[in-house]
């Protein structure tokens, strides 16, 4: 039997916060992350439809936008206008998504 502490391919990212009512986080990581083929996916199984706008997605009034800098990416992700307590869901499952889940390209892979 064996017990493993850590994901195989987790990454570290880091709560920073919020900044003009959108929640920032911090990843660290070497090599550059398919952030749009892993965060589609996760607000499809919630049913958010999104579409990608740049560097980021955009789900009706909401997006996420990161930005790639030396150490790692910053992560800016600002909800519409929804119930705190559905706001809070969608936001910890995405930060999940940002931590463990894999782009859906290499998902079969």
């Amino acid at each position: 039997m064996s017990i493993r502490l850590f994901h195989r391919d987790a990454r570290i990212v880091l709560p920073r916060g919020a900044s003009d009512g959108a929640h920032v986080w911090f990843a660290v990581h070497r090599r550059p992350v398919a952030w749009a083929a892993l965060f589609g996916p996760a607000l499809l199984l919630v049913g958010v439809a999104c579409q990608p706008d740049g560097d980021g997605l955009r789900f009706g009034s909401g997006s996420i936008r990161w930005r790639r800098g030396p150490l790692g990416t910053t992560i800016r992700l600002r909800l519409p206008p929804w119930s705190q307590k559905k706001a809070s869901l969608l936001a910890r499952g995405l930060l999940k998504a940002a931590r463990y889940g894999r782009p859906a390209d290499s998902a079969n892979s």
